[in-house]
């Protein structure tokens, strides 16, 4: 049986390859990265030691931080910069 990768769902990562995961949604998502955001490997640690899968950890992380997805701003780009007719 294959196991789907979708960062959603632990699977046995090493800690380096868990770190790249949750820098790269915490990009996607709050475009911040791992140093913007402040944390250190100790707290992020923590969390692989858990099994947290990656993608968890950053939904948690934004709701614990109110962080502000992309797509809010995206969408309010696209509200207030339409041209007035």
């Amino acid at each position: 049986m294959k196991t789907i990768k979708d960062g959603w769902t632990w699977e046995e990562m090493s800690f380096a390859k868990w770190r790249t995961a949750v820098d790269r949604r915490l990009e996607e998502i709050y475009l911040i990265t791992i140093n913007d955001a402040g944390v250190d490997d100790e707290f992020l640690m923590a969390h692989w030691i858990e099994k947290e899968p990656p993608f968890e950890f950053v939904l948690w992380y934004g709701n614990k931080y109110d962080l502000d997805p992309i797509a809010i701003w995206s969408a309010y780009q696209i509200k207030t910069c339409r041209p007035r007719p």
